[in-house]
């Protein structure tokens, strides 16, 4: 067998890529590739696991990586499944699977995201009335600073954290879902460098994009409204402005994982995340409403079940989030 030979992997149905022996050899000893993951290369009736592949190179040879595609006589078998499809049936049992094995560290996982979101959010609650009695009252000018400067510290406090915790939330079940095992520590790989700085600027962005989008929209229906003496442009242009949001939230949906599971800058993560949904808005729009019910189910059994339908909540978005970009290098639109 030729060491430029074209190996494709694929793990719990989701394609890894075509790697060469070498590269296979490698991995294996790395942690990129585990032994129950299957492969296929030319000439083979079906998959079988990478460990029954007894004829790799010994790991650390050098051999040239192959880039280029497979010819098409080389084709895989009719179950090898690329990335860039979203299957609600299956989102819905791999989460399910997988929160059955990890509901304990999930849950674990879920109380951590809401303490110290609550612990961020608290000062800036705080500060926010503080700063608002001293404003109106007749405060020395040098207490109102302070008093705004504090305030102003929390809450681009509370912003970052915003940004930063919930990558890393979504990077836990995604990890979680890939590997059947979930790890702590994924939780707070947001924080890790250089990705928070790209989340920061993500979500910057996006604020930045929301606020100049409902100015042009916004500033004709209220012109027209001062001056035909009607609430009709007004609402023509806040309905505009509601199916714009919806539309944009949904496409940007993936820009915070994308940022830290294939670390990727953020403008390159804001336009891969468009792009991709955006061939499938409807299936992505449909599976983001569907978790949006499974929490609403949590809340409505008081609140406590919240720490059961969030976390497979996450799982089955994590899964329509795998089969949308892979678990391999990140696919580029085209």
């Amino acid at each position: 067998m030729s060491d430029m030979a074209t190996i494709f992997v694929n793990r719990d149905r989701q394609s890894l890529g075509q790697f060469t022996e070498q590269e296979i050899s490698n991995g294996l000893q790395s942690g990129q590739f585990f032994p129950e993951d299957l492969g296929w290369k030319e000439g083979m009736e079906t998959w079988q696991p990478l460990s029954t592949f007894t004829d790799l190179p010994p790991p650390g040879a050098v051999t040239p990586p192959v880039h280029a595609m497979t010819p098409a006589h080389e084709s895989a078998p009719a179950d090898f499944q690329q990335a860039g499809r979203i299957r609600f049936d299956e989102c819905l049992g791999k989460a399910w699977e997988c929160f059955k094995v990890n509901w304990g560290m999930s849950v674990v996982a879920t109380l951590i995201f809401f303490a110290i979101s609550g612990v961020v959010q608290a000062p800036m609650q705080f500060a926010q009335p503080v700063f608002t009695r001293f404003h109106s009252s007749s405060a020395p000018v040098w207490m109102m600073a302070a008093a705004g400067v504090v305030f102003f510290f929390f809450w681009l406090l509370a912003m970052g954290v915003s940004s930063i915790l919930p990558a890393g939330f979504m990077y836990f079940f995604i990890e979680a879902i890939r590997t059947k095992k979930a790890k702590l520590d994924n939780l707070f790989a947001g924080f890790r460098r250089p990705h928070w700085i790209q989340l920061l600027l993500a979500m910057l962005v996006w604020l930045v994009a929301v606020f100049l989008i409902a100015a042009v929209i916004m500033t004709p229906g209220i012109f027209l409204t001062a001056t035909m003496k009607s609430q009709v442009p007004m609402f023509v242009s806040a309905g505009l402005l509601l199916i714009l949001f919806v539309y944009f939230a949904v496409g940007i949906a993936f820009v915070f994982p994308l940022i830290v599971d294939k670390k990727i800058g953020f403008w390159e993560a804001i336009m891969t995340s468009l792009t991709t949904v955006h061939r499938q808005w409807f299936q992505a729009f449909g599976l983001l409403v569907l978790v949006a019910l499974i929490n609403m189910v949590g809340v409505l059994a008081c609140c406590v079940g919240m720490f059961a339908t969030m976390p497979l909540g996450y799982l089955i978005v994590c899964q329509g989030y795998r089969q949308l970009f892979g678990d391999g290098e990140l696919k580029r639109p085209a």
